[in-house]
């Protein structure tokens, strides 16, 4: 069986940051821990009480990127906030990073939790890996949150993005080279791409996502994960139409990596998802508008009682 611990402080210094989130002001040693996955450690914040809610943040990102979800989801569901395998604060072992790997991690990780059944909140990658446990394990799926989600055909979609640029290069060197010499300049670039409100990316948003990548990051991981992405495309995407969880899409309106109609063509493709639009808002609505999303959220996964 799984084993949970409590992570231990020196993990704490890369959350300190000016924000007023919950990940910067909460003592962390009471809700950030480990448990252990196929041998493999996930670091995981878990917050709240009621029914619950698994937060699954996208590719190259960390669980900082819900941080202001935790708290408010907290007052109405238990949420698990997890570092997806090979990122953030969880151990990065040298595997291929494919969609199959993904998902059973992700069973590991309720299985450790004792989660049977969950709504899931996903956004980009996380939203894939959410669809594919309703596809493949639809018992374990109440409700599905995706937010700024893979669309059906990634690649066209990912076309013109950094995305696209980095899945072609085939050098694991060059790619690995390319991951350790990124300094601050270059995440204050990427981040300003992300979202659509730039004046967010302040001094020390940068700085923590540069240390956390610095003392924490592994290129292999990262690498990986980009050689398998035709998977989703290939295996989940013609089989959308079996999903049968009710979806609710959240999309910013900004989006520069997939824009406002790659949502609806996802809507399109799920029998049983409604759409909304977050304005002035880039590829994470939830970290640039989140009161909206978060009223969202909280709607959705507590329908009125018939």
């Amino acid at each position: 069986m799984s084993q949970t611990a409590t992570m231990s402080s020196p993990t704490r210094h890369w959350w300190s940051s000016n924000n007023r989130s919950f990940l910067s002001h909460m003592e962390l040693s009471d809700n950030l821990h480990t448990v252990h996955v196929h041998g493999h450690r996930t670091a995981y914040v878990r917050h709240g009480d009621g029914p619950p809610v698994v937060l699954l943040h996208g590719y190259a990102g960390a669980m900082w990127m819900w941080e202001h979800q935790i708290e408010a989801l907290g007052r109405h569901f238990t949420v698990f906030v997890p570092d997806v395998l090979g990122h953030g604060l969880s151990d990065k072992p040298r595997v291929p990073y494919n969609p199959a790997l993904y998902l059973n991690w992700l069973t590991g990780f309720l299985d450790g939790l004792g989660l049977r059944r969950a709504h899931f909140v996903g956004n980009s990658m996380g939203c894939g890996l959410a669809l594919g446990l309703a596809l493949d394990h639809p018992e374990r799926v109440d409700r599905l949150v995706l937010i700024s989600g893979f669309p059906t055909d990634i690649l066209t979609k990912i076309r013109g993005t950094y995305l696209e640029r980095i899945s072609h290069l085939r050098s694991r060197w060059l790619f690995a080279v390319g991951y350790h010499l990124l300094g601050r300049w270059a995440f204050r670039k990427y981040l300003g791409a992300v979202v659509c409100r730039r004046e967010l990316i302040t001094a020390a948003v940068v700085e923590r996502a540069y240390r956390l990548r610095k003392d924490y990051g592994n290129s292999w991981p990262y690498w990986s994960s980009l050689q398998h992405i035709s998977y989703w495309e290939e295996q989940f995407a013609p089989r959308l139409h079996a999903v049968r969880a009710p979806t609710l899409i959240v999309w910013g309106a900004q989006d520069r990596f997939f824009p406002l109609h790659a949502g609806e063509e996802l809507q399109r493709a799920l029998p049983n998802a409604r759409w909304a639009v977050i304005q002035e808002a880039g590829h994470l609505p939830m970290w640039e508008k989140p009161e909206e999303v978060n009223r969202l959220i909280v709607e959705f996964l507590t329908p009125p009682v018939s």
